[in-house]
Parts: C-alpha cells; sequence; structure tokens
C-alpha cells in the first residue's frame, strides 16, 4: 500500500513490482505484467467510466494494441517492402537471457582487466562483507549468481519450455525492446 491509498496485489522481486499484478489506483485499475517496478508487457488498463485500454505496455505507454483495426494502413499494401514479409520468422528461447559473451583473450583487450572482470567475477563486484556496513542495498549491482539463486527460488524449476522439446518460439516484432517484452512474457506466463 501505498500514502496515497494505491495498493499493488502481486509479486515483489527485490523490493520492485516483478511479474503479474494488479495495480489498485485512486481512479483506475490496473492488470498486467511488470518489470522492475514497471509495466513491461500485456495489461489491461480499467478506467471508472468502464473503458480499457487492452495492448503491451512499456512503463505508462501502451505501445501496441491487442486488436486489429478493420480497413487500416498495411505494410502488404506497399509492394516495395515485400522483403519484410517473405523472411522466416525470428526464434528466441530464455536460454539466450541477456549474458555476456567475450573472448576472454586479455592480450588483445589492454583495459580487460581493468574493468570488465568486475563483471564476470562475483567475487569481484560486491566488497566482502559489504552486509555488515551497508543496509541500502538498491545502489549496489547484483551478481550473476545471486540472480540465478533468486530465480531458482521464484521459478522453482529451471524456466519451461514453450514446447514439449523445448524449441525456441516465433516471435513477430524483432525490434529490441519488443524482444525483450516478449522474452519477460513468456518467462511468467
Amino acid at each position: 500500500m501505498w500514502p496515497d491509498g494505491s495498493s499493488f496485489t502481486g509479486m515483489f522481486y527485490l523490493s520492485y513490482r516483478e511479474g503479474y499484478g494488479t495495480m489498485y489506483m485512486k481512479t483506475r485499475l490496473f492488470q498486467g505484467l511488470y518489470k522492475a517496478d514497471e509495466r513491461f508487457g500485456p495489461g489491461i488498463e480499467t478506467y471508472p467510466d468502464g473503458s480499457q485500454e487492452v495492448g503491451l505496455w512499456f512503463r505508462e505507454h501502451l505501445i501496441k494494441l491487442c486488436t486489429e483495426i478493420p480497413c487500416s494502413v498495411s505494410i502488404s499494401s506497399y509492394p516495395e517492402f515485400e522483403g519484410f514479409l517473405t523472411h522466416s520468422p525470428a526464434r528466441i528461447s530464455l536460454s539466450e537471457e541477456e549474458t555476456m559473451h567475450w573472448d576472454l583473450q586479455e592480450e588483445q583487450d589492454p583495459f580487460f582487466y581493468d574493468y570488465k572482470q568486475f563483471l564476470l567475477n562475483d567475487d569481484l563486484t560486491l566488497s566482502p562483507d559489504v552486509y555488515l556496513y551497508s543496509t541500502d542495498n538498491t545502489h549496489m549491482p547484483i551478481t550473476r549468481s545471486f540472480r540465478r539463486d533468486l530465480d531458482s527460488r521464484i521459478f522453482l524449476h529451471d524456466i519451461p519450455p514453450f514446447v514439449e522439446d523445448g524449441e525456441p518460439w516465433f516471435i513477430k516484432n524483432e525490434t529490441p525492446l519488443m524482444v525483450k517484452i516478449q522474452k519477460h512474457t513468456y518467462k511468467f506466463r
């Protein structure tokens, strides 16, 4: 609950709204997916008059409606863009989650051990016994092993595959933001 009377029912992850939840505000209601305390994915916002906005959300913005509008403009109306319609759709899977892929050859990268090593080695990310002198951890980086541990406790199992054999699934929109939204949506499906 917040001082203005707003409330959230759902999951929190490191003190932020995460996953599906319902946000009750003074004059409206939002039911949908959150990531790091922001709307991020499918959701429905309902207003006092009963009207609703349904679609994909990014923060406070509705970025894609979940309905087709009859007689609307379509890319298929323009032959010069035919190449975009004929290529095979991309596929993604959660095993490709944002991980750092570096070729660990320090002789080719003279600055490798000056800063990049901190991102790869959990022991160097945080000072030893940091919990003894810091009670506010919101500004500190989260180690990859800590995030994996939290995820394993929240999801209880490995992230389930989309189909029985674990094949990646097709995506319709390959823009970076939409790929992230689709991965996050799938993670909490």
